[in-house]
């Protein structure tokens, strides 16, 4: 898709995926993925050790996530 070149149209339209109302959400979201991750690493401490990989990948990875998005907002506030 083009984008339109007119000088009217300075800014670009951004996808709705991509609007400050869903990286909010994605944020609001992830946060108790992470908190569910961390207590996943707890639980498995204690009775899987072996399995203590799967919880920290996934805490990892939502709290990765949460801060590209944050980021992703405080850049363009700027």
């Amino acid at each position: 898709m083009q984008l339109d070149q007119s000088p009217s149209f300075r800014r670009t339209i951004s996808p709705w995926y991509d609007s400050n109302t869903a990286c909010w959400a994605l944020i609001v979201f992830m946060v108790p993925v992470f908190l569910f991750a961390l207590s996943g690493i707890g639980t498995a401490t204690v009775m899987a050790p072996d399995h203590i990989w799967f919880p920290g990948i996934l805490a990892f990875l939502a709290f990765f996530l949460i801060l590209k998005v944050y980021l992703r907002l405080r850049q363009r506030s700027d």
